[in-house]
Parts: structure tokens; C-alpha cells; sequence
């Protein structure tokens, strides 16, 4: 493919080269020209693809993350759950809207039918989960940011549709192993957004082996980790998760708020497994 650039400074310096100093002038100021157009033409074509890929739904990811695949993946994932336990309703699809618009700020109208049609065709096929979660986990290996907040927001999903059907349970439960995390993590966000099981930290009472509980499954770690694993596990959350390096990374400006509670509940869980063991 001829580059525009290239052809115009050929031609104009051809033209410049010939005026000065004749014919083999003319060649030499081609040569020159086509070099400059070109050069000037590529700048062109990628300021305009920038221009073009910094639009719809993913305005809002900095360099070096993958918005599109994020939000594709997840919005394939949320189709294949919508349609496990046999077709997609009505309300699902309006949860589902109202997630896209309301939590994930895509308000284009363009890009929210976009949205909707990438849900329905994952929920129209026989594409497994495990396929778009392997997906996931290849792409955003070393974030685990981003795969929590997808699973997160399938969790929601569930939660606002009001119910948790066997065959959806199973494949969160699935996506979120392919995503590296053991198994008590996902019961903990189950519980977190009322599918059983206690909420926040409770320090009196029965609930104090719950909240303990929970707080090993918040930093992943099994409760019998060594002293030494309890504290590496938490310094590599909190480095994971700190706003600073959240914002460096380039996450949505709409995520914020999602990684700062995560941070909280990280400081949380630290000092319940600190104070039971007196650190």
C-alpha cells in the first residue's frame, strides 16, 4: 500500500527540484520529498488510529492495559453465566444494562448496543466460560487486579438479579479457579454480596472464626499459614492494590472506588489475623 505522504512529497519535490536546477534536480528533491512525506504521513496515520482507539468504551484505560479484551471477555463471561440455566431473561438483560451503564460508565449509545450484542452472542453460543476466563488469565497474568474486578462484577450481576442459580455458581466458581484463586475466595465475595455467610469483620460472638476466616481467604492464604507467608501475602496485596499504584497502572478512572475498598479490606484482614495472633 502506497503511503499518501510519500506520493504528495515525491511529487511536490519533484516539482521544487525541477524549478531550481532541471531535471536530475527534480529526481534528488523526489527522493528528499517522498523521504519527509512519508515520514510525516506515518505521525498522521497514528495519531488518527490513536485518536480513534482512545474513543467508545475504553477512554478510560491508560497504556499497557488491554480495555477491549478486558471488556469483551467480561461481557462474554456475563453472557455464558446469564444463559446457564437454560436462556436469558428480560431482567437479566436489564441488570445487565444497568451495570454497563451505572457501574462500568459506558454511556455511549453506540457502545452500550455493542455491549449488549457481545452479551447476547456469548450467551447465544456453545462457548464455554473456562474459554473466555483462560482468555483472562493469559492477558492480565501479573494483574490480579482486573480478574478480581471481573469476577467481582459477575458477582453483582447474580447478586442484582436476585438470585444464584446451581449452574451459575458452578461456572463463576470455575472461572474464578482459571483465574488462580483458591477456592474460599470466591465463597468470600458470595458472602459479601448476600449469597450466605457473614459480612464485614466482627470482632465478638461466634462470627470471630467467620471474620478470621475470611480475612485469610481476602489475603489468599490458607489458615495455617507460617507467620512469614501471613506478612508476604499482605505486603504483596497491599502493593497490588495501592490507590498509587492503581492509578500507574492505568486502571479506569470507574474502578477506583472498587480497588480503594479492596485496599481497606486488605488493612482489615491484616490486623484480624495480626490481633488472633498477636503480632
Amino acid at each position: 500500500m502506497i503511503n499518501p505522504g510519500s506520493l504528495i512529497g515525491a511529487i511536490i519535490g519533484f516539482l521544487i527540484g525541477t524549478y531550481l536546477g532541471g531535471y536530475l534536480f527534480g529526481i534528488l528533491f523526489a527522493l528528499i520529498g517522498s523521504s519527509i512525506g512519508s515520514s510525516i504521513g506515518v505521525r498522521v496515520f497514528r495519531n488518527s488510529r490513536g485518536r480513534e482507539s482512545s474513543t467508545g468504551w475504553f477512554s478510560g484505560w491508560g497504556a499497557g492495559v488491554d480495555g477491549a479484551v478486558f471488556m469483551e471477555t467480561l461481557f462474554s463471561m456475563l453472557g455464558s453465566v446469564a444463559a446457564a440455566d437454560g436462556g436469558v431473561s428480560s431482567n437479566e438483560e436489564r441488570v445487565f444494562r444497568s451495570i454497563v451503564i451505572n457501574d462500568l460508565g459506558i454511556t455511549d449509545p453506540t457502545s452500550v448496543e455493542s455491549a449488549m450484542s457481545t452479551f447476547r452472542k456469548a450467551a447465544a453460543s456453545r462457548t464455554g466460560i473456562k474459554i473466555y476466563a483462560s482468555r483472562a488469565a493469559s492477558t492480565f497474568r501479573g494483574r490480579p487486579q482486573l480478574l478480581e474486578m471481573m469476577l467481582i462484577i459477575m458477582v453483582r450481576v447474580a447478586a442484582a438479579e436476585g438470585g444464584l442459580h446451581p449452574k451459575e455458581d458452578e461456572m463463576m466458581s470455575a472461572a474464578a479457579r482459571i483465574f488462580g484463586f483458591r477456592s474460599g475466595f470466591y465463597q468470600s465475595l458470595k458472602n459479601r454480596y448476600g449469597f450466605g455467610g457473614t459480612r464485614g469483620y466482627q470482632s465478638n460472638g461466634s462470627s470471630d472464626t467467620a471474620s478470621l476466616t475470611r480475612a485469610y481467604e481476602v489475603l489468599n492464604i490458607p489458615s495455617n499459614a507460617s507467620e512469614s507467608e501471613v506478612k508476604r501475602a499482605y505486603r504483596k496485596k497491599v502493593s497490588e492494590y495501592h490507590p498509587d499504584k492503581i492509578a500507574a497502572k492505568g486502571l479506569p478512572k470507574d474502578f477506583t472506588d472498587l480497588a480503594n475498598a479492596k485496599f481497606r479490606e486488605i488493612k482489615e484482614a491484616w490486623d484480624s489475623i495480626r490481633i488472633s495472633r498477636g503480632y
